[in-house]
């Protein structure tokens, strides 16, 4: 693992800084191992295909460690038990929010929300003020993040669905298969940094007024249990919906020739492929939406 000199974003010390994931390996990893190909595809270059996500030199060693410890928590404890479908709900002690913050943490250091034009300076201030709790609660220097949530959503492939129509046709893929992140705001107002890793969805709120519309979905300082019934705001299903639908224009951007190499990886990988979690989605969006919305062909 390659080296920089430089002042860690977390301990704030010059020290020699790591390559770090934004989104932890593990994430990338089961996809790889999932997948019907064994690549993965950057939304940023959806032709070129990539063996990892995104990384920037952010932390120290020590950081590093830290971080690495709780993220092994949650790797074994919820994320591939429930990738493995072997429970829908699952307790959890210290270790689910500071690996949640953590993320949340890191994924909004690495989108320099600075930059963006449609934040306000409020809002930026804002923006501010949860990162420097977040780094606070990390290093043991507040109890807890305030008003600053986390929150994880669990999702799986679903069963049925009302309105079905005002769904985009990938929404299996999407559901359990995404993998990206996303400053959710409104009129320059800041909401939450959106990190999907897969089946798993994290919020870290920066500006949410209304806490309690989100019912089942808070992480505690101590120990709770998350999963199974959840109640959200309708706007959020909204935003979801809207993600989902960027995922499409995606891989809408996918050119022949890529297509062309993908099908060909699938012949080479045919008993793996058909047993995939990527083919399973799919097969599941098409047994939703029928194989003309699917594959977007005319009747």
């Amino acid at each position: 693992m390659t080296a920089k000199y430089s002042t860690c974003e977390l301990c704030c010390k010059e020290k020699d800084l790591r390559e770090s994931h934004i989104i932890p390996k593990f994430v990338f990893d089961w996809q790889k191992e999932s997948s019907g190909t064994g690549f993965l595809r950057s939304s940023r270059v959806p032709n070129r295909r990539v063996q990892d996500g995104a990384k920037e030199y952010m932390l120290c060693s020590d950081c590093e460690t830290l971080f690495n410890q709780w993220e092994t928590s949650f790797a074994t404890n919820i994320f591939h038990p429930l990738n493995r479908r072997e429970n829908i709900q699952f307790e959890y002690r210290s270790w689910l929010l500071k690996f949640a913050v953590s993320v949340s943490w890191r994924c909004l250091t690495w989108y320099r929300p600075d930059t963006l034009p449609g934040i306000s300076a409020l809002g930026k201030d804002l923006i501010a003020k949860a990162l420097h709790t977040w780094r606070e609660f990390l290093l043991n220097q507040c109890p807890h993040p305030g008003s600053f949530e986390q929150h994880m959503i669990l999702f799986d492939k679903p069963i049925s669905i009302q309105n079905i129509e005002a769904l985009p046709s990938n929404w299996t893929r999407f559901m359990i298969r995404g993998c990206h992140i996303n400053l959710a705001h409104c009129d320059g107002h800041p909401l939450y940094i959106y990190i999907k890793m897969n089946r798993v969805t994290l919020l870290g709120f920066i500006g949410i007024n209304c806490p309690q519309q989100w019912v089942g979905t808070k992480i505690h300082v101590r120990s709770g249990v998350i999963g199974g019934s959840i109640k959200v705001p309708v706007q959020f299903l909204d935003y979801m919906k809207e993600r989902a639908n960027v995922e499409l224009q995606i891989q809408s951007k996918i050119s022949k020739k890529q297509d062309e190499v993908i099908g060909r990886t699938y012949k080479k990988n045919k008993a793996n492929a058909l047993t995939s979690e990527t083919f399973q989605a799919l097969d599941h969006d098409v047994r939703l939406f029928g194989i003309n919305a699917v594959f977007n062909k005319k009747d």
